[in-house]
């Protein structure tokens, strides 16, 4: 199906950005078994389609993975496939990731066969996708994945799950291919939270450096129990254990509550954000330094969202932008006329030499046709597009997939 793109004018304040332009690029209508409520970031295929996921909706009501394919005069929508909420798995919380061959790859946040999540992965046919359950978790190996999972150049998958392990505190865990061609996936705990001040409830996934180290955030948890930063190091000898470090404990004065991952930048250096913590409890972005000597790293906060214009309650990781700037989508907040606090894009741009980083908001959701609550990170697409979903608003309140762009022509 498919739904003209709705093109809604914001003047940016900044000059890396500017005159940009939201455009809705699809409303999700809950008809047809298109879905409803998109939770995570869109991902670009290698043919130029955008590809996601819903919450909910589909024709069983447990949520979708959607293509987006540019057309002319707009995108259209089709549902690679629709979760039953069953042993296929449902709900799902997370966006997809690609391998090299081309196979899509994910979680879903209930359904399997305990109904605690799956880890699934879809492949193309003529004409058709197939979906196979790699995992399904049982509760003492992890349950209810809201996170993405990484791939590893070992072809292993990375991921985390809220809830479940030795404690009920969440787990971090691997998936790792079949040796032989169609046998079953091997899942290992690599760590499993105890909900004191190594954290509890990793909500987000984890990023993978060069070494194969793992990081990632506790939502809970920590010396505060506002969350954490931790790093897992993999064993010196195959068969091993991984070893947990926390990077960072949250107080609140500096943060509190990461829902959202950390990404890498260069020398090692961590972004992220907190939900919580600070100016009236409206979260924050931060940067997390590694130690040139010792083993404390330093936690700088880039900003402190007020609630108010610069928005509030980060749920999602930040985006890399172009020269060093940082993009991201705050849930809550925003300039008038969005009273109702609609959510925004906003950027952080580094200082020229020294001195803070500077927030400024490109775009303010209003909850109407342009959508509304945005609660996944942005995507990079080319010349310097950025593709993003928002969790209501659209033509029908369900939500909506958007580009935000600048005024000059895009491919």
């Amino acid at each position: 199906m498919r739904t003209p793109a709705l093109a809604l004018f914001a003047l940016f304040s900044m000059g890396h950005i500017p005159a940009a332009t939201l455009t809705a690029l699809y409303s999700f209508t809950g008809q047809n078994g298109d879905g409803a409520s998109p939770y995570a970031a869109v991902v670009m295929g290698a043919d130029g389609s955008l590809y996601g996921t819903t919450g909910f909706g589909g024709i069983y009501g447990a949520g979708t993975v959607f293509q987006l394919t540019p057309v002319s005069g707009g995108w259209n929508e089709t549902v690679v496939y629709s979760f039953t909420g069953g042993s296929d798995g449902g709900y799902p919380q997370s966006g997809v990731i690609f391998s090299a061959g081309g196979a899509i790859y994910g979680t879903t946040s209930a359904g399997g066969a305990a109904g605690l999540g799956t880890v699934f992965e879809l492949t193309s046919g003529p004409g058709v996708w197939t979906e196979t359950v790699l995992y399904s978790f049982s509760g003492s190996d992890g349950a209810y994945p809201y996170a993405s999972v990484v791939l590893a150049a070992s072809g292993a998958l990375y991921g985390t799950t809220e809830l479940g392990g030795a404690l009920g505190y969440g787990v971090v865990f691997e998936l790792t291919p079949p040796t032989v061609s169609g046998g079953a996936w091997t899942e290992t705990v690599l760590y499993s939270f105890t909900g004191g001040d190594d954290g509890a409830f990793p909500y987000a996934g984890v990023a993978i450096d060069g070494k194969g180290d793992l990081f990632g955030t506790a939502a809970f948890g920590g010396t505060s129990q506002k969350g954490t930063v931790f790093k897992l190091t993999p064993p010196a000898k195959s068969g091993g254990a991984w070893t947990e470090t926390v990077l960072h404990n949250f107080t609140g004065s500096d943060g509190g509550f990461p829902y959202a991952g950390v990404i890498l930048g260069t020398g090692g250096v961590l972004y992220g954000t907190t939900t919580g913590g600070v100016t009236a409890g409206n979260g924050t972005a931060f940067e997390l330094t590694p130690p040139s000597t010792g083993k404390v790293w330093k936690e700088t906060i880039l900003h402190k969202f007020t609630g108010g214009a610069d928005g509030a309650s980060p749920h999602a990781a930040l985006t890399a932008g172009p020269k060093g700037t940082l993009l991201g989508t705050g849930l809550g907040g925003g300039a008038a006329p969005s009273w109702n606090g609609h959510g925004v894009v906003f950027e952080l741009v580094p200082p020229s030499s020294g001195g803070a980083w500077t927030e400024t908001v490109p775009y303010t959701f209003q909850g109407g046709d342009d959508g509304g609550d945005p609660d996944a990170p942005l995507t990079a697409g080319a010349s310097g597009v950025f593709y993003g979903t928002s969790l209501r608003g659209g033509t029908a309140g369900l939500g909506t997939v958007f580009q935000v762009s600048g005024p000059e022509p895009r491919p």
